[in-house]
């Protein structure tokens, strides 16, 4: 491009080199654009928990009666006793928090049950991580049901991280059952 000298001595340039200048400055202002829109997460605020029928729950008591039985309400409770969570987190939902009050007051009526709080990881991320992340998890469930009165002794915190899956698959279905904790 030629470059044209005006009265005033200043070097201007000529039609061309500004298009140019122009069109390259939107260029990077363009693929800046989608570069921050392609790594902005969006939160979800919606519980994505695995659909699935209701499993039983094992807890090692010795105060279940002669007959070795638990009443119909206790066997309800334990039912549902398995929490789930939201991808790479520890934090509970709405319904684990009525799963977890249902269970301190289960507890509470029965002071010789004790419980395993096994925590779960889905496959995503290192075997260390999802270790420390089930007993995050784990953990979260034991510290609620503290503050609900239930004595920390009656309470063993475990992870299994990935190794234990309830689900086999790599899919959001299969991972989602896999986020958990399950009350034994």
């Amino acid at each position: 491009m030629e470059k044209l000298e005006s009265q005033h001595g200043h070097i201007s340039q000529g039609k061309g080199q500004i298009i140019m200048t122009k069109s390259k400055t939107i260029l990077g202002l363009f693929i800046t654009i989608f570069f921050i829109a392609s790594c902005s997460s969006v939160q979800k605020s919606s519980e994505k928990v695995a659909n699935e029928g209701v499993q039983g729950v094992s807890i090692d008591s010795g105060a279940s009666g002669a007959s070795g039985q638990r009443s119909s309400s206790e066997q309800a409770v334990l039912a549902n006793a398995t929490v789930y969570f939201e991808y790479d987190s520890y934090r509970l939902s709405s319904k684990s928090l009525q799963t977890l009050k249902s269970l301190a007051s289960l507890l509470s009526e029965n002071k010789s049950l004790t419980i395993v709080l096994a925590g779960h990881a889905d496959e995503r991320g290192t075997r260390e991580y999802n270790l420390a992340l089930g007993q995050r998890r784990a953990e979260t469930v034991a510290d609620y049901l503290k503050t609900l009165g239930v004595n920390s002794d009656r309470l063993t915190v475990r992870s299994f991280g990935e190794e234990r899956p309830a689900a086999l698959g790599s899919n959001e279905a299969s991972w989602a059952k896999n986020r958990r904790v399950e009350i034994k």
